[in-house]
């Protein structure tokens, strides 16, 4: 819950307008009552409906994704595949493969490789 609250304060254009788009609803319903004297929206369904937003939500790139949905992805991927190059548009934070990452990951697992051979042979402790 405090992660909403959190959103809702940091972005609550981004809140309004993704309840709004998705879901048709008014996010200034918040703070209206129905004839029964309930919240016509509350908190917990504002958390439900954010909680499933697609990735390209507002609330989603206010929180600091990408936009990017998974077929995105898919086809920067193919981009990748076809030309050899990355996609100019793909985000710094994409799940494909980042030649410096990968590098870096199998520099790592060298190292732990070489620590435990040098366990393994009594050289350390």
């Amino acid at each position: 819950m405090r992660g909403l609250l959190r959103l809702i304060r940091e972005h609550p254009d981004a809140v309004e307008s993704d309840l709004s788009q998705y879901h048709g609803l008014d996010y200034r319903d918040r703070w209206q009552f129905g004839p029964d004297g309930r919240r016509l929206l509350t908190l917990r369904m504002i958390a439900v409906r954010v909680r499933y937003l697609p990735l390209d939500s507002a609330c989603a790139v206010a929180s600091g994704g990408s936009g990017w949905r998974t077929e995105h992805y898919l086809a920067a991927h193919l981009f990748q595949a076809t030309t050899g190059k990355a996609h100019p548009a793909l985000p710094k934070s994409s799940p494909i493969a980042n030649p410096a990452r990968e590098k870096a990951l199998r520099a790592g697992r060298a190292r732990a490789r070489e620590r435990q051979r040098a366990i393994d042979a009594g050289e350390i402790t």
